[in-house]
This record gives C-alpha cells, structure tokens and sequence, in this order.
C-alpha cells in the first residue's frame, strides 16, 4: 500500500485532470468555430436573430474557456506536486476532520500523493503556500499518518489510514517531512508522543 518515495509521472490523477482539460479545450474550440462560421456566413448582421444567436454561442463559449483555465491550473499545481513527492499511497482511507465542524468523514482515494507543494486526492488538490493555506503540523503513528492544514483562521486535518509502518520506514519519512516542509513530524506510539524531532 506505502510506495517508496519516488518521483511518479503520469499518474491517475493527472490522466483525469488531463482529459477534463482537453474536454472543455473542444467545447471551447467548437463555440468559437461556430461563432467564425456564423460570421463568415454574412446572415448575422442583417438580422435580429443572427446577432443573438452569435452573442449566444460567444457567451456559451466562455463557460468551457473558464473551466479550461481552472483544469489548466489544477493540472499545474498536480503536476507540481507529483513531481516533487513526500510520500504516495496507491490506495487509502482518509479520516477528514475540520476544527470547525468535528465530525469525521471517511473516503476512499485511489491515489494519494504528499509534497511540499500540497496534497493530491485522486484529482482534487490542495496547494500549500497559496491563499495563506499552510502546512501546520504532521503526526505519524501505528496505522495512520495525520496532516494538518489552514489559515491562521481556519484548518483542516486529514488522517491517511495506512498499515502500520516499521520504525525505520518512520524515521525515514518523518526525515523527509522535515528536510522538505520545516515541519517537525510527531512520532506517536499507541496515543502517546513517544518522540519529536
């Protein structure tokens, strides 16, 4: 289930974000023909009719140009963070908590990858260091890793349910967390924090 930290190109999650990037690329390119052949058919101008129609397929037109830059900016952030990987988990479960709201809410994720950059669940991502979303503190223990992130304001912790992880593979990545973020991970043993970097 816990791969070895490695750089992971064209992973799940890029593939996804790719394809819904090119998706709205299409629909995008087809209004905008639509639109050149209605001007190039000359009928447009005459009337009423022809000018609303071209008006309408330019509005429609903005809506997958609009998704097409927010897909081309996930894929981006995406590709940051699975270039540059703390950790990557084929498979998890993750235990979201927010301080707000305490109750706990579990899902499943094919693809869980951990950078320095931010965290990307199968292809929703979570950018650190942009719009003051901080990586605030890490906690690994016997069968989970716990992230927690936010704004001065606000945070949220994600748990990531793993096996149970040998002291070594531990130190390893509790190494690489400090050596990548700053952040000195907590190392917890049975509920008590055994050690702190």
């Amino acid at each position: 289930m816990f791969s070895e930290i490695q750089p992971i190109r064209g992973g799940v999650c890029l593939k996804t974000i790719r394809k819904r990037q090119l998706i709205y690329a299409g629909l995008a390119s087809l209004s905008v023909l639509i639109g050149i052949l209605l001007l190039v058919s000359g009928g447009v101008w005459s009337d009423i009719h022809g000018r609303i129609l071209l008006s309408s397929v330019l509005i429609v037109g903005l809506v997958p140009m609009a998704l097409m830059a927010y897909e081309t900016r996930k894929y981006r952030d995406a590709r940051l963070i699975t270039d540059n990987p703390i950790m990557h988990y084929k498979t998890a479960v993750i235990s979201n908590i927010s301080v707000e709201a305490p109750m706990q809410q579990q899902t499943k994720h094919d693809e869980i990858i951990v950078s320095y950059f931010g965290i990307l669940l199968n292809d929703k991502t979570i950018v650190f260091n942009q719009k003051g979303i901080r990586l605030k503190a890490v906690q690994i223990g016997e069968g989970f890793i716990s992230l927690t992130y936010g704004t001065p304001t606000w945070a949220q912790i994600i748990r990531l349910l793993c096996p149970v992880i040998d002291p070594d593979a531990m130190d390893k990545i509790s190494e690489k967390f400090r050596y990548e973020t700053g952040i000195n991970p907590s190392l917890i043993s049975m509920g008590i924090d055994e050690k702190r970097f």
